[in-house]
């Protein structure tokens, strides 16, 4: 038992890759993305620096750094050492504003008032903003009995307890002096029946530059009735559900239009962050994943 404590506190990366690989690339293609791996090293994780235009942003917003992370799943099998690491890396970028794009964990209530004491580490200037996923639910979605509810809204008081931002289908404005303020819309889980986006931009200024927080991409086609410019989203880990015939036969429909990273529809913005945890990894374009926005005037 001391030789596999010993082995995850110093894991020997080089030599995992070939094992990883047989097991990820076996499981993906069965569709079986739900099973987790050891810990990164730093080497593994991709901080992503992206420009974001927005149209009538206010000149004393050009420049703000917003960091997005998503998809922690904090639980018996991602550990608050590994989180931790990232919250001392993204400290160390100054972020304006960090973005939290659900799933922040997968367990019991006792999950929640930890994740939310990890996440209170964050020191950005304007604050942390959270928005919630399937997972924050647990495994109850719609069910009649409200057990889903009573989890997603206990996440909510352990995270407001601790100084955090939650957005469940409301706004958040950043004002500006010489400007429109920017707005922040963070939509509620798709999943769980709880997303309302006609609530969350009842009373918003289209003119204004408006910003979406929503966890699952999915619908993004279907959000186009609404007047944001840039929706950031998480959820898929950066993988299709599988990519044999096998896997097909399994999922049917759950084709994902909208894997990873940035997506151009329209004259709008998706950005799919791959999010934190450490399963589903394999393939390099899944690597776990710290998005850092700049915002910037965009031409008219």
């Amino acid at each position: 038992m001391e030789s596999v404590v010993d082995f995850l506190k110093t894991p020997q990366w080089r030599r995992q890759h070939g094992w990883r690989k047989f097991i990820w690339n076996t499981m993906a293609r069965i569709g079986l993305t739900g099973v987790y791996a050891l810990p990164m090293n730093r080497r593994w994780v991709d901080f992503h620096w992206r420009a974001m235009p927005l149209k009538g942003l206010a000149p004393s917003h050009a420049g703000l750094k917003i960091a997005q992370i998503s998809d922690l799943h904090y639980s018996p099998v991602v550990w608050a050492r590994y989180l931790l690491q990232f919250v001392h890396w993204i400290n160390d970028l100054s972020p304006d504003l960090v973005v939290v794009t659900g799933d922040l964990i997968t367990g019991g209530y006792r999950f929640a008032h930890r994740v939310a004491t990890i996440l209170s580490h964050l020191t950005p200037r304007l604050g942390v903003i959270c928005t919630l996923g399937n997972h924050d639910y647990s495994i109850y979605g719609k069910r009649a009995n409200g057990e889903g509810n009573r989890r997603g809204d206990y996440l909510e008081k352990c995270l407001k307890q601790r100084g955090l931002i939650v957005l469940r289908n409301q706004v958040y404005t950043l004002p500006a002096a010489d400007g429109y303020p920017l707005e922040i819309v963070g939509l509620d889980d798709l999943w769980s029946g709880n997303i309302d986006p006609d609530a969350a931009f009842a009373n918003i200024d289209p003119a204004h530059p408006i910003v979406c927080l929503n966890h699952n991409p999915a619908n993004t086609l279907e959000l186009f009735g609404y007047p944001w410019q840039w929706m950031l989203a998480g959820h898929t880990h950066g993988r299709q559900l599988a990519t044999s015939a096998i896997g097909r036969r399994l999922y049917p429909n759950k084709y994902r239009h909208f894997t990873h990273g940035h997506y151009s529809i329209n004259g709008r913005h998706l950005y799919v962050n791959r999010g934190l945890s450490y399963g589903k990894r394999i393939l390099h374009w899944c690597r776990p994943e710290v998005t850092m926005f700049k915002l910037q005037v965009e031409a008219q």
